[in-house]
């Protein structure tokens, strides 16, 4: 719907319109990191919808302002990589499509894991990773990075300092990478294992007639400074108004979801579809349902790290 149709709306309607970005209304921006400039192995581009993430594009005027965290789509072409690298903060990474290789540093070691659709690693802050596309199609993942406004990548290993086939291992030498084992009794091991989340692997917590899946939180990833949970939402359900005191994202992976606000007595209401995302602030009540034809999935992002919880009613 264009603007111009919220001119003569109630400010909270105003409001909301501004906190939703639209999926049909973003492109993928293939300058966004400059670290990659005149590597085309490194090749990747990002969709901006909360802040710029990883990327110094903060100007970004189709992106909305974030807070405790942040979130964009990456979309990663065939045999291409992301260098090992570390940030000052948290960063997650759940792949939507394609298959992906995460790598985590240990001195001269790489362990390596697998990730599928649906699955998720939580980087440490300070931990050397990089990612790369094996596949035979391309990955599409969400990314998230636990501040609004991270520091520059400070990069471990890069294809500029002279071996890129050692930059594409993220650093080791061909005999020293490890594959991820669960069951291994190396520490380092255990604590990558610890930070892997696996779709396969989640026992869904049933509340108010849907699913929820923790995937940084108490029964998923350490969280640290935000909370990340997959909701599965089946036709007919919803959940009556609640509010939390840390801002909160739903970001839509599958279906349809209706999102409500309400403050002082109005009320608003907006349909997400497939890759669209709403960013409601600190303390406004708010709600959702699926009155849609099929089950729908998001992804329910939210800040405060160890604090808050939210226990859903149904309406």
């Amino acid at each position: 719907m264009a603007i111009a149709a919220y001119r003569n709306a109630p400010d909270l309607a105003r409001e909301m319109h501004t906190a939703i970005g639209r999926h049909t209304d973003k492109s993928y921006d293939w300058d966004a990191f400059p670290g990659s400039r005149g590597f085309p192995e490194l090749d990747r581009a990002q969709m901006r919808y909360i802040g710029a993430g990883g990327s110094p594009k903060v100007d970004d005027p189709n992106t909305l302002k974030p807070g405790a965290f942040t979130l964009s789509l990456i979309h990663q072409p065939v045999g291409k990589y992301a260098p090992c690298h570390s940030h000052e903060v948290v960063e997650h990474f759940l792949v939507l499509d394609g298959a992906l290789t995460v790598g985590w540093a240990f001195g001269e070691d790489i362990i390596e894991a697998k990730l599928g659709r649906y699955d998720m690693v939580l980087n440490q802050s300070g931990r050397p990773h990089g990612f790369r596309n094996d596949g035979v199609g391309p990955v599409l993942m969400s990314i998230s990075v636990g501040s609004g406004s991270p520091k520059p990548p400070v990069y471990v290993c890069h294809p500029r300092d002279g071996d890129p086939e050692r930059a594409r291992r993220f650093g080791a030498a061909p005999d020293r990478i490890l594959a991820l084992g669960r069951d291994s009794d190396d520490a380092r091991q255990q604590q990558f294992a610890g930070y892997v989340v696996r779709y396969a692997d989640r026992r869904p917590v049933w509340q108010a007639g849907l699913a929820r899946l923790d995937y940084i939180g108490a029964a998923g990833a350490p969280p640290a400074g935000y909370r990340m949970e997959m909701i599965h939402l089946p036709r007919g359900v919803a959940v009556c108004g609640y509010a939390q005191a840390s801002e909160e994202s739903y970001f839509v992976l599958d279906g349809a979801v209706t999102v409500g606000w309400e403050e002082e007595g109005d009320s608003a209401e907006q349909r997400l579809g497939r890759l669209d995302l709403i960013l409601t602030p600190p303390h406004r009540t708010r709600w959702f349902r699926n009155d849609g034809a099929a089950d729908a999935v998001f992804m329910r992002l939210s800040g405060g790290g160890e604090g808050e919880e939210v226990r859903f009613e149904p309406a």
